[in-house]
């Protein structure tokens, strides 16, 4: 069970230029009931998508929508493109900004997670305080940030631990200059050469107490590589995200790749420290003339200290008009076991604005069939609302188990709301809560 409460007062919109303090309140890529339908169809493991609801947590959501694509095999993207089309930001003299709580739940009602937090932005400056205490000066391309410095203030590719300390970095032309020192010693110097808004090349040495490290990081149109040597270890890790997309042909390349130990200094999911090569492969065919999409995904897992290698396949197709447009998809859980444990899965949707209706059966098969999951729901959608009611059988038959969800949002000029409720009923259970999402927004 997830509640979280959001009250914001807010600026309309001028998002990031060079010349911004920061980024306006960036919003996560899926939602937290997203992850939750993700665990409850089996899709994920409780570890994994406790590994993603971290990612949401810290707003880590390019590296939250990796792990999305990689352990549920479903198609992610941040928001980065959109906001890089804003004009130029305006500072504003009026103080704007969110204050909120955030807790999850579990479906006995424990808190197993808490965060609050407070943004208030003021000229050039962001003031952000509770999970994160960290004060922000952003002006034409000049960044100083004192506090709790993390990832996205390190401009690291590489997700990195959150530190104390004063991080400054000064642009001279195409290069960029910075340094971080913190209350531990531990030090930074970076430079960045920009050629134009796609190409950059960042290298950045680190020195902690106890060890040495140096990260180097580049970016083209087709996506970002990285890697981080601590001296005196094996090898360096590596992180890779590519992609391309053309009109009938597009993919995408996601990996981890490190030796026996982890960098000192780096925060990452457990499932890429537990696994030395952790990756995962789209490739994606269109048919626009037909309405006709083709979708392969492959994700592979080594573990640490080991020569066994997990995989696990999907081929997905779906056609037709939104009228009626349906699709299927087959999934080899693991190929090393032959493809015996595989997932077939079958979606019928169809779109009359503003109402939307799906239907869909999930067989999966173990060495035997098992009793198919069944689901029906139905959607109404305008500018500005949101409802949404879906019934599971996951046995098939009503009597032996039965899953329903609810969700409604609104957003209005000053108001919005986001619930999410999901109740579960089995043969020897009654109906109980097995998850909720609430959200609160103030706007100004």
């Amino acid at each position: 069970m997830t509640f979280t409460l959001i009250t914001a007062s807010a600026t309309p919109a001028q998002e990031s230029a060079p010349t911004s303090p920061a980024e306006d309140f960036a919003q996560a890529p899926f939602d937290v009931s997203q992850v939750f339908e993700w665990w409850d169809d089996g899709i994920i493991t409780p570890a994994e998508a406790d590994e993603i609801f971290s990612k949401l947590e810290e707003e880590n959501y390019s590296e939250a929508c990796l792990l999305a694509e990689v352990y549920a095999q479903e198609p992610c993207a941040t928001k980065l493109e959109a906001r890089q089309s804003k004009p130029p930001y305006s500072p504003s003299v009026i103080p704007h900004g969110r204050i909120s709580w955030k807790g999850r739940y579990d479906s006995d009602g424990h808190l197993k997670s808490h965060r609050a937090e407070l943004q208030l932005q003021f000229y050039y400056f962001k003031l952000h305080l509770g999970s994160q205490e960290l004060l922000t000066y952003r002006r034409d391309g000049f960044e100083a940030h004192f506090g709790q410095v993390s990832t996205s203030e390190f401009h690291s590719h590489i997700p990195v631990d959150t530190l104390w300390g004063t991080a400054l970095l000064y642009p001279i032309g195409k290069f960029k200059l910075g340094t971080f020192l913190d209350s531990a010693r531990t030090f930074n110097a970076q430079m960045a050469f920009q050629a134009n808004r796609s190409n950059e090349i960042r290298a950045t040495f680190w020195k902690f107490p106890d060890a040495g490290a140096l990260a180097i990081q580049l970016r083209t149109m087709l996506g970002q590589i990285s890697t981080w040597y601590q001296f005196g270890q094996d090898c360096p890790l590596v992180k890779i995200q590519l992609q391309s997309e053309q009109t009938h042909l597009s993919w995408k390349t996601t990996a981890y790749i490190h030796g026996d130990s982890i960098p000192q200094g780096l925060n990452l999911s457990k499932g890429i420290v537990e696994n030395w090569f952790w990756a995962s492969q789209t490739v994606n065919a269109k048919w626009p003339t037909y309405n006709t999409s083709l979708s392969f995904k492959a994700r592979i897992l080594s573990p640490v200290a080991t020569d066994s290698i997990s995989a696990r396949f999907k081929l997905s197709i779906e056609s037709g008009p939104e009228r009626l447009r349906p699709s299927l998809s087959v999934t080899c859980r693991e190929a090393s076991d032959n493809c015996s444990n595989t997932e077939w899965k079958s979606i019928i949707t169809s779109a009359w604005e503003p109402f939307s209706f799906n239907a869909s059966l999930l067989l999966r098969h173990n060495h035997h069939f098992k009793p198919p999951r069944i689901e029906f729901g139905a959607a109404y959608r305008t500018k500005s609302a949101f409802a949404r009611l879906a019934l599971s059988l996951p046995e098939t038959s009503p009597a032996k188990a039965i899953s329903v969800q609810n969700e409604i949002k609104f957003d209005g000029e000053t108001l919005g709301c986001n619930f999410v409720f999901a109740f579960k009923k089995t043969k020897t259970k009654p109906f109980k809560p097995n998850f909720a999402h609430i959200q609160f927004f103030l706007k100004k």
